[in-house]
């Protein structure tokens, strides 16, 4: 068991990342470690918003692995990813479509290995790689200096299967993503807006049909973040 005096915790230091723009009124200056989990229904861009996050990661200097677990090398997959900006003249993110705890483990054991993991989806990892929570944390904790991202399935609105719910219970940034809306609704502070813009276009439509569903007299019975 470790025990910390009061000055111990007051003379640890912690590392920050430094967002800027849209991502810094989004997600302010979260601590450069720990759990990171985006939820949402399928089609309302959660995978559009985990890439630009890859994009926005990798321009600021971060090594970055993308577990597509669900979609492999897919023609989708890789319009999705041209969509957003990466491309081999712009980025050093690299990919793969397989991995256990024990390979990842090793993996990022060795030098210069990813500074941010991001998984796609954590319920692909559990069920093809045999990954559980517990592992995950206990992954987390072995690499305090790393990021690990997972992008989840919902059921309903919350995260799909108990693995994914223990580990959203582990995650600081918890970013929940419906109408091309993705909003930090995780412990600690966010940004003055709390929110980020997937895709402008495909949001404004969305409010503006919703707007015209109110004026002609139907209810709109969903909650939105």
């Amino acid at each position: 068991m470790k025990v910390w005096s009061q000055k111990n915790l007051e003379d640890i230091r912690h590392e920050y990342i430094d967002f800027d723009g849209e991502w810094y009124l989004a997600f302010g200056r979260p601590e450069k470690s720990g759990c990171w989990i985006i939820y949402g229904k399928s089609g309302q861009g959660k995978s559009s918003f985990a890439l630009q996050l890859a994009r926005k990661f990798d321009e600021m200097g971060f090594r970055v692995l993308y577990l597509t677990l669900e979609m492999g090398a897919c023609d989708d997959f890789v319009n999705s990813v041209l969509d957003v900006g990466i491309s081999s003249k712009t980025n050093n993110i690299i990919y793969s479509d397989e991995a256990t705890i024990k390979e990842l483990d090793e993996y990022l054991s060795k030098q210069r290995s990813p500074d941010v993991i991001m998984i796609d989806s954590i319920q692909y990892f559990e069920q093809q790689g045999g990954a559980k929570a517990s592992e995950i944390i206990r992954l987390r904790k072995k690499y305090p200096r790393k990021i690990f991202v997972f992008i989840s399935h919902v059921d309903g609105r919350e995260v799909e299967g108990k693995t994914a719910y223990d580990v959203k219970r582990d995650s600081f940034k918890r970013i929940y993503v419906e109408h091309f809306k993705a909003t930090f609704i995780g412990r600690g502070k966010g940004g003055s807006r709390g929110y980020y813009i997937v895709w402008a276009e495909g949001y404004q439509k969305h409010w503006i049909e919703n707007i015209k569903s109110d004026n002609d007299g139907t209810e709109d019975e969903e909650t939105y973040q």
